[in-house]
């Protein structure tokens, strides 16, 4: 079952050679990628309960095929699996034919954003000196 869908339009800043991941003028898998995530972290928010949010922690995707600028791409993501405080994702993208551009798995972590941050704050105000 779908749970987020959103549709894009390849731009020249979405390009492989405007982000520096290729130098192509086609998608890049980074901008793909933050675009998956979009789309799981919005699925997501049906299902976790306030005040906790989620966090990425493992992406697989398959990119492929390219996109160039100018051209359609719809992503989606399945309604989360949950596995304790993991939840699983089934994602694609497809163009406008229907033709499959990319396939994966994403998965997020349950987290309460207070715990989460003072964590985060408490290891970087800690400088690492050597000797």
């Amino acid at each position: 079952m779908v749970a987020s869908t959103f549709e894009h339009t390849v731009t020249e800043a979405d390009t492989a050679a405007a982000l520096g991941s290729g130098d192509l003028p086609v998608l890049a898998t980074p901008r793909l990628i933050t675009w998956l995530e979009r789309a799981t972290f919005t699925a997501a928010q049906t299902v976790v309960q306030p005040p906790q949010t989620t966090v990425g922690t493992l992406v697989q995707v398959e990119h492929l095929k390219a996109s160039p600028v100018g051209s359609q791409v719809i992503v989606t993501c399945s309604t989360p699996i949950i596995d304790a405080g993991r939840l699983i994702f089934h994602v694609q993208a497809n163009d406008l034919v229907g033709s499959q551009l990319a396939v994966g798995e994403l998965h997020r972590r349950v987290i309460d954003p207070q715990r989460f941050m003072a964590r985060v704050t408490a290891s970087t105000s800690h400088p690492i000196t050597t000797a």
